[in-house]
């Protein structure tokens, strides 16, 4: 287990906040672990020195440099600034590539035509030319295609 879950296990037996079998189970490990056991006797002789009134009261050895110790590895002022001005220049880059990523997929439909109403490069003709091409299919139908097999594919 981690020092965390260890320090709120003790916490909590020493409360008396744990169930029955977590509290034999920890019990077993306060006969097989010396270090925990330490800690256990630590916590205690702290709690009866905060209980007794007007005593004598000397913090377990270590304890100075231990608080110490949790305080230096505390991010500083800077620190917490600097990572808050990261988080903000991450949200501002997926803001904008969530932006490219819209204009692109837009330009991609633009160009499949999607948006062309209007474009001048559609096909256009004008209605006398409509009405002679389609005269000239009409002709080629009734001669049952013989003049298409004549001059080739697509040819005039």
């Amino acid at each position: 287990m981690t020092a965390h879950t260890d320090e709120r296990l003790l916490h909590r037996f020493c409360d008396g906040e744990l169930t029955a079998a977590d509290a034999a189970a920890f019990r077993a490990r306060l006969e097989t672990e010396p270090e925990l056991r330490r800690l256990l006797q630590d916590l205690q002789r702290l709690r009866t020195g905060f209980a007794a009134t007007g005593a004598a009261f000397a913090p377990p050895p270590g304890f100075t440099a231990g608080v110490l110790a949790a305080a230096r590895r505390l991010p500083s002022r800077a620190e917490l600034r600097e990572a808050e001005l990261g988080a903000g220049v991450a949200r501002l880059c997926r803001r904008l590539l969530v932006a490219a990523a819209v204009l692109f997929g837009l330009g991609l439909l633009w160009h499949a035509g999607v948006f062309g109403e209007g474009r001048g490069d559609s096909l256009q003709a004008a209605p006398g030319d409509v009405q002679r091409e389609m005269d000239r299919l009409d002709v080629r139908i009734q001669d049952g295609g013989a003049t298409a097999g004549r001059r080739g594919r697509g040819g005039r």
